[in-house]
């Protein structure tokens, strides 16, 4: 499947849109802020042209940035410049400034995976654009993330020249001297073998269901008694009678009805979306206790600190004493669906009513967030991009590391520790020896020490500590 399209940025003019999605384009790629942290003087032009005339978009940041700090707000620049605006590709973020080959790949990394948190909060998908030079001899190993790769011939005249095609990424630009009706001068043109608005259909209507029901359920208060409990307002009252407590003890489940209900409503909701099976699966089978959904969450490796907020993810609040759902993050504040509550400002348990809530995203009253995979496959990290020509993620499961362990697993452990900036225990950089001698279980100890009690502290990566390792990867 190939799929062809155009990136395009204010170098290009105003596009007259009309004539080029009658010309045809598969997709369109927005520059979307330049140096500066200044938007594109033709975005909002040219991402409007694309929504009316059907065009499916991406956008990608060139980055400046010479640090973690500088590409935080690059990052941050380009979700606030989008405001909750959809996209069906990714933000891609371009790395390639001259400048930027002058740092280590460890520190490149971590810059990526900065970016990469920070729009995966907000709900967007990620790539990376870049030139094979850098792909291969620079940055770090990206091979994880979707890449869409640069590659021009020297005689480029406009069209995909088959001998350059890369046996690699998920997308080619093949061309920057390209041609098109409703565009002056050059354009890039592209061709992208993953079509992003097919590859996303599960995982948007999923949500997108789950988003409808919730705003649907805004506003229906608790009931006084076990009567009209379908009626939004009718019978209101302050005993915890609920439909939604109804349903699930109509689904053979401990009796819920008459009792503070925040968890009951989420575990409602993902009835309503995934089934009986799923959502057990996803709160447990005490589901209607804040503290044991938090509990099954940390068994199941779903569990997340309060400063990793995700589309969709259960908020629990106050020590477990309420629980919500993201419904959208920006840079500062996090958005929620929150049953048993009320509209009044902070965590309010108790309130009554099913009310859509704001907090900023270091409220500390934020216990931290069970991640929920909306695309179906039964586990709440992050997905992964699907197989692309010559490369993919890791091919391999990794296996338990321990003291003593060697091997490929114990080196893919010992890279990541590395990566992540943890040392051995006389505080020189982590070797890649692939044998966990006393260094590698050091670093292994301190990283699991820094997840603030998500993870035993026991020198040993098994199945809970390689989900947290690769889902934030």
């Amino acid at each position: 499947m190939e799929i062809k399209g155009i990136d395009v940025s204010a170098h290009q003019g105003k596009i007259d849109w009309p004539t080029v999605a009658e010309y045809g384009m598969d997709f369109a790629i927005l520059r979307i802020t330049e140096k500066g942290n200044v938007v594109d003087g033709q975005f909002e032009n040219n991402f409007s042209g694309c929504m009316e005339h059907g065009i499916p978009v991406g956008v990608y940041k060139y980055s400046y940035a010479m640090s973690v700090s500088e590409i935080k707000k690059e990052a941050d620049r380009v979700v606030e410049a989008l405001d909750g605006r959809k996209l069906q590709f990714p933000i891609f973020l371009d790395l390639e400034h001259e400048d930027q080959r002058n740092l280590s790949k460890s520190t490149l990394d971590t810059m990526i995976k900065t970016f990469w948190s920070v729009v995966t909060a907000a709900g967007y998908k990620f790539g990376i654009y870049s030139n094979p030079d850098w792909i291969e001899n620079v940055l770090p190993d990206v091979s994880k993330y979707d890449i869409w790769v640069a590659q021009h011939p020297d005689n480029d005249d406009g069209w995909l020249q088959e001998r350059l095609r890369p046996d690699f990424g998920v997308g080619w630009q093949y061309s920057s001297k390209a041609k098109i009706p409703g565009i002056d001068g050059y354009v890039d043109r592209d061709v992208f073998y993953k079509d992003y608005k097919e590859g996303e259909t599960v995982a948007k209507d999923l949500w997108s269901q789950t988003a409808e029901l919730m705003a649907a359920q805004s506003g229906y208060l608790e009931k006084a008694s076990n009567y009209n409990l379908d009626s939004k307002t009718g019978n209101a009252g302050n005993n915890n009678y609920t439909k939604y407590s109804r349903d699930v003890d109509n689904l053979g489940l401990p009796g819920c009805q008459g009792q503070p209900w925040c968890a009951t409503y989420q575990f409602w909701i993902c009835w309503k979306i995934f089934g009986k099976e799923k959502a057990l699966d996803i709160m447990g089978s005490g589901f209607y206790n804040c503290a044991s959904v938090k509990n099954h969450a940390k068994s199941k490796g779903t569990w997340h600190g309060r400063t990793e907020p995700k589309l969709g993810a259960l908020v629990i609040f106050r020590n477990s004493a309420h629980i919500g759902r993201v419904t959208r993050v920006t840079n500062a504040q996090i958005f929620t669906n929150e049953g048993n509550t009320s509209k009044a400002g902070g965590v309010i348990p108790n309130g009554g009513e099913v009310a859509d809530k704001v907090y900023k995203r270091n409220d500390t009253d934020i216990d931290g967030y069970v991640w929920i995979d909306y695309a179906g496959s039964g586990s709440a990290a992050e997905s992964k991009p699907e197989n692309k020509p010559g490369r993919s993620g890791y091919m391999f499961n990794p296996e338990i590391v321990q003291k003593g362990s060697t091997g490929t697993s114990v080196l893919l452990l010992q890279e990541i520790l590395r990566a992540r900036g943890f040392k051995g225990k006389d505080g020189k950089e982590l070797g890649l020896d692939r044998s966990a001698g006393e260094n590698t279980i050091y670093a292994l100890k301190a990283y699991q020490k820094s997840r603030n009690g998500f993870l035993e502290v026991d020198g040993i990566a098994g199945t809970a500590t390689w989900k947290d390792l690769i889902a934030i990867e």
